[in-house]
């Protein structure tokens, strides 16, 4: 048993890491939709390279909310605090961060185009 105890202990991974990686993964399917899909939609005649900084500036506005989110739960962590009310603010951070990893570029391609 003890054993197993040790294993379970190992294979456990804090809200704080977990949420760093899921930050990670989100930054890295927020740029890649900004590649494929606001772009190409901002591509002007002339100067080639106006595409590259909009996107600059488009990941560069995201990178301080996703940083203030990875502090606030690496101290929720460093205060040990385990009320059951700690996984529901996981999940619902996790669902906000999703969802704006997505739905901004759905967003910013779908203004280009009209624009």
């Amino acid at each position: 048993m003890a054993k197993a105890k040790q294993a379970q202990l190992r294979s456990y991974k804090s809200y704080s890491k977990r949420m760093s990686d899921h930050v990670a993964f989100a930054l890295v399917v927020y740029t890649l939709a900004l590649i494929f899909l606001v772009t190409p939609t901002i591509e002007s005649r002339g100067t080639s390279i106006f595409p590259y900084f909009v996107l600059v500036l488009f990941v560069a506005v995201v990178i301080p909310p996703c940083r203030n989110m990875e502090r606030r739960w690496q101290a929720l962590d460093a205060a040990a605090y385990n009320g059951d009310g700690l996984k529901t603010h996981y999940v619902a951070d996790r669902l906000k961060l999703w969802a704006a990893a997505v739905a901004i570029p759905a967003f910013l391609a779908v203004l280009f185009t009209v624009f």
